[in-house]
């Protein structure tokens, strides 16, 4: 058996998981401090709560840059995360850690059980607070040099808007529910996104969703000319609004070489809160753990 933590933004998703499958899991929402002392104590208590042996290997999802599984170089949208190390949060959450991008837990969970399950090479992406990405190849995990491989939010378009990461003109400063909520209250709409996007023809907001729509389409029609994957997997709560594969897939087309097109497959994500888990079991057991564990 094994445990596993997402962290989000907003929600905090706890459970175990053994043998393919999720055997207990509890979501609730993320402290609001957002710090790894607020943030692991709320784990520690789940865990506790579940009646999980303090000797059960804990990973733990990150939606931030990982360095080798064992350091956090860098969480934009948590706070105090940059430079804590695996040691540090196996000491707060009372589990040995594991360290892992929580698109990476997605990706390898949606492989084992879900929307990817008979794909060989795809992209994953998490689109919600932020963009997140991983890249599979031949069903393993790209890690590249460092660990890093696959932060498709942080992919740098031709513009020089901030990004919360410190660089400049990357996706997520396009399309990520922090950019199209900035855009709402700058017009002093309430920043409810199903409503902003039934909303999106509004004169106000079409230029933030077309923009950020077809800046998504830019680095996935990238990807597609680089990676030629079988298909691209999007989850994460923007996924689900209403029509945006089809908005996608409409401006992805021109933008494709004649040889690519129509271009990957584009589908959605199936396991919700239970991919982290599974993809956590594949990490910590399979044949994607991390190098030197």
């Amino acid at each position: 058996m094994i445990a596993a933590a997402d962290i989000g933004g907003h929600t905090l998703t706890v459970g175990t998981a053994e043998n393919g499958a999720v055997l207990r899991k509890r979501t609730v929402a993320t402290p609001p401090e957002r710090t790894p002392r607020a943030v692991c104590a709320a784990v520690r208590a789940i865990l506790e709560g579940l009646g999980v042996p303090a000797e059960t290997p804990l990973a733990l999802g990150v939606p931030g840059f990982v360095l080798d599984g064992e350091r956090v170089s860098g969480c934009p949208n948590l706070n105090g995360w940059e430079g804590v190390t695996a040691d540090e949060l196996s000491d707060l959450c009372g589990h040995a850690v594991t360290l892992a991008n929580d698109c990476d837990l997605f990706a390898l969970g949606e492989m084992s059980a879900g929307a990817a399950k008979d794909l060989d090479d795809f992209v994953f992406i998490t689109l919600g607070t932020g963009v997140g990405g991983s890249v599979i190849v031949n069903r393993r995990l790209v890690r590249g040099a460092h660990g890093r491989t696959g932060e498709i939010g942080h992919f740098a378009l031709l513009d020089d808007r901030s990004c919360g990461c410190g660089g400049r003109g990357h996706l997520e400063s396009f399309f990520s529910a922090n950019a199209f909520e900035r855009a709402a209250k700058k017009f002093h709409m309430e920043p409810d996104m199903p409503a902003l996007w039934e909303r999106r023809e509004n004169a106000w907001l079409a230029r933030p969703f077309a923009e950020g729509t077809r800046a998504l389409a830019c680095v996935l029609t990238s990807l597609t000319c680089l990676l030629d994957p079988q298909a691209i997997v999007i989850g994460g709560g923007l996924s689900h609004l209403d029509g945006l594969c089809d908005d996608l897939r409409d401006y992805m087309f021109p933008l494709l070489p004649r040889a690519y097109r129509p271009g990957p497959e584009l589908r959605l994500a199936q396991l919700e809160t239970d991919a982290p888990l599974l993809g956590a079991e594949e990490l910590l057991t399979g044949k994607n753990r991390p190098h030197g564990r």
